[in-house]
């Protein structure tokens, strides 16, 4: 049976084949954007300043609206009930079975009814912008003292990496420049544009360049 996967504490629960719950209501929205528009005296049209600070475009959580139905003894239905009330005011993952590589997070909100042989649940999540990929994408080359150029291609949006270097490295990218020691290193300012990203690199050793996919 269809439905998501409840993630609290590595605590994993699925909402059809473990409670045996019908899936009513599934309604993930889109994150709203966070414009900021300017009025200039003088010109024409409002000046966009979206993406002023960044470079790319801001988004405010992205709602998440779920609602179960059970069926069964009532000792059961208060015992489910009981079990999704935990999940109320806690973050939670959940993976849903359409995107079943990708999670979403954020805080949960648990209402529930309990009639004599029947139970609804509505579950809302107040979730972070993105679905975040569940596994780790990896990129690992053997690095030699000539430049080597490699490409990444990142299918999500703009994000950040960690890079792990087993002896040393030194890694460009357009005007960026950077010489690592052995180590890991998570680099703020270095993030994998939307698309292909040409990377130089060379050194003694083994680099592996770490990111997760995140989609809207």
């Amino acid at each position: 049976m269809r439905g998501v996967t409840i993630i609290l504490d590595g605590e994993e629960v699925h909402t059809g084949r473990d409670l045996d719950l019908v899936q009513e209501v599934k309604t993930i929205g889109n994150p709203e954007i966070q414009s900021y528009l300017v009025e200039v005296p003088g010109r024409n049209g409002l000046l966009n300043l979206t993406k002023g600070l960044t470079g790319n475009t801001c988004y405010k959580n992205r709602p998440i609206e779920l609602q179960y139905f059970g069926s069964g003894r009532r000792p059961e239905l208060l015992k489910l009930q009981s079990m999704f009330n935990m999940y109320h005011g806690e973050t939670i993952r959940i993976i849903d079975d359409d995107t079943p590589e990708y999670y979403y997070e954020g805080e949960a909100t648990v209402d529930s009814v309990v009639n004599p042989n029947y139970i609804t649940i509505s579950l809302s999540i107040n979730a972070n912008p993105f679905m975040r990929a569940i596994h780790d994408n990896i990129t690992t080359v053997e690095l030699t003292e000539d430049e080597q150029e490699i490409c990444i291609v990142n299918d999500g949006l703009p994000t950040t990496v960690r890079i792990v270097v087993e002896d040393n490295l030194k890694l460009m990218r357009g005007n960026q420049a950077y010489t690592l020691n052995k180590g890991t290193y998570e680099l703020v300012d270095f993030e994998l544009k939307r698309g292909a990203n040409l990377i130089t690199l060379s050194g003694s050793g083994e680099v592996s360049i770490i990111y997760k996919e995140e989609r809207i």
